[in-house]
């Protein structure tokens, strides 16, 4: 999705700036085949389209800059969004393990449980016979 995205705006960019040097194309044919006008007048257009000519293409370089940035950015998104992927991952093992270890403890203290009250019935100590705490 990503790399799609950035073709197209590359894209976008591309033809932009070809459609600027068409039309700059043009109309400096259709300059040079006015013959009424004087050449201060042609040199002031060919100045200004030359200045126009210019400001586009740093527009298209500056676009380009951002682009590169904007991947830049989407690289380094992806990235965080697969380390905490990973992160979750692990986590989610973690709990796993935990659920089971303190399974594990509770039978164990039953156990001892047990084998206390067992302990003490065989002793004599603890509730009567029939009578649970």
């Amino acid at each position: 999705m990503e790399n799609e995205t950035r073709c197209k705006i590359i894209k976008g960019l591309f033809i932009i700036a070809v459609m600027l040097l068409v039309s700059n194309t043009v109309y400096r044919y259709a300059v040079s085949r006015s013959g009424t006008d004087s050449d201060n007048n042609v040199n002031r257009t060919v100045e200004s389209i030359q200045k126009s000519n210019e400001s586009a293409r740093s527009e298209v370089e500056s676009g380009r800059r951002e682009i590169e940035a904007a991947e830049e950015h989407i690289d380094r998104t992806v990235n965080a969004v697969k380390r905490g992927e990973e992160a979750a991952r692990s986590n989610a093992r973690s709990a796993d393990e935990l659920q089971a270890l303190i399974s594990e403890c509770k039978g164990i203290v039953e156990n001892q449980r047990e084998l206390i009250r067992e302990v003490e019935a065989a002793n004599g100590i603890g509730a009567p016979e029939g009578k649970n705490n």
